[in-house]
């Protein structure tokens, strides 16, 4: 019997154990356009080697027999670059060029100029397309006679005319073919998400959101790629454009990955370009206005004087002698760089900081024509003129 027993202990202990959880090194955002496509392809590829995965591996399986998604795509498209579509775009046989040669007179850089617009599909997939410059403000015209069936520029109102003469593209796509204006099409796009996971779950083989991670960024380093090409031979407006949210990762121990840290994406989104422009031009602004205010609290600190002894110096270098003009802007920073031993740089930086956050501490010679002056009459001074009684 206890024979018996211990091969059932036996039995029990060979009990199949959960996959070990493979983890993708991430890879750092650097914004900008500093990252090409290839280089996060390779890094991936990289690291499936080191895992020793398959592309296939990584692919979602949710669709069969469509599983090749973001990873597959991307590495097509970085083969064939648009291909048709994009054979199309530079058919010069469709430029309107009596439209190109006014504007050619009046500026010799002109390019055709086109939109380009990306969205994500009803069925989470990547679309960017083309379209003449103005197609988004144009309307349809149902009054048009001379329209043709195939030219979409026929069947328009443009405020103002396009370079193209010919348009064709909008098409329904079919389960073999795709609209003959779309640039890039990348399936899946919509399912990544790179937000941090605190837990994998037992069943899960690799770090889905590390994973998401680096190819959010391929899929972005692709948008972005198109784009310059295309602004080789075209005026592009870009209509829309990924916003990402990074978050600082240490994903190391030792004292190089504690130094430089893994700026992660952790968040993305497709957004009007226009107002994502206006948005981080405001967020830059605000950002530099509190620089430059802590730099100006700073100051005395610095630079080892005072607020007072600066502007004491300032008064002795813009001092006119008896005899010749008066000293210009650079002689009296040079004169009180001098005197408080620091450049001539560093004193237009501070009369710059002063003459914008506390410009009554300036002499009024050198304060800035805009400040507020303080000695503005008021009106319990003012005389009223009494009317003469009849």
């Amino acid at each position: 019997m206890g024979k018996v027993t211990g091969r059932g202990r036996s039995r029990d202990s060979s009990a199949p154990t959960l996959p070990r959880l493979k983890l993708f090194r991430p890879i750092s955002w650097y914004g900008g356009r500093i990252k090409s496509l290839s280089d996060y392809i390779e890094h991936l590829l990289t690291e499936l080697g080191r895992l020793g995965l398959g592309i296939h591996e990584i692919e979602r399986h949710d669709r069969p027999p469509n599983t090749q998604t973001v990873l597959s795509d991307l590495m097509s498209w970085l083969c064939t670059l648009s291909g048709e579509a994009y054979a199309k775009l530079v058919d010069w046989r469709a430029l309107d060029l009596s439209v190109l040669h006014t504007r050619l007179e009046r500026d010799r850089s002109t390019k055709p100029r086109i939109e380009l617009s990306a969205h994500i599909t009803k069925m989470n997939n990547l679309s960017v397309r083309w379209h003449p410059k103005g197609w988004r403000e144009s309307t349809l015209d149902w009054h048009r006679t001379d329209h043709n069936h195939f030219n979409l520029i026929t069947h328009r109102k443009w405020v103002e005319p396009p370079d193209f003469q010919w348009f064709e593209g909008d098409e329904d796509p079919t389960f073999d073919s795709r609209p003959s204006n779309e640039l890039m099409y990348i399936r899946g796009v919509g399912n990544l998400r790179p937000e941090p996971i605190d837990s994998y779950g037992p069943y899960a083989t690799f770090n889905r959101d590390v994973l998401d991670s680096i190819l959010i960024s391929a899929v972005r380093a692709a948008y972005e790629t198109l784009i310059d090409q295309l602004e080789q031979n075209f005026d592009v407006n870009v209509l829309d454009a990924f916003e990402f949210v990074v978050r600082d990762e240490n994903h190391g121990d030792d004292e190089l990955s504690r130094r430089f840290l893994t700026h992660r994406v952790v968040g993305w989104s497709l957004e009007d370009a226009a107002e994502l422009k206006a948005r981080q031009a405001q967020k830059a602004r605000e950002q530099q206005e509190q620089r430059d205010r802590e730099e100006f609290a700073e100051l005395p600190r610095l630079h080892n004087f005072t607020i007072a002894s600066f502007v004491d110096a300032l008064l002795i270098a813009s001092s006119k002698k008896r005899t010749g003009p008066a000293p210009s802007n650079e002689t009296i920073n040079r004169n009180t760089g001098k005197a408080l031993g620091v450049g001539a740089a560093t004193v237009r930086r501070m009369r710059e900081l002063l003459e914008r956050y506390a410009p009554h501490d300036l002499p009024a010679l050198l304060r800035p024509e805009s400040a507020p002056t303080t000695n503005a009459t008021a009106r319990s001074n003012v005389v009223r003129l009494q009317p003469d009684k009849a």
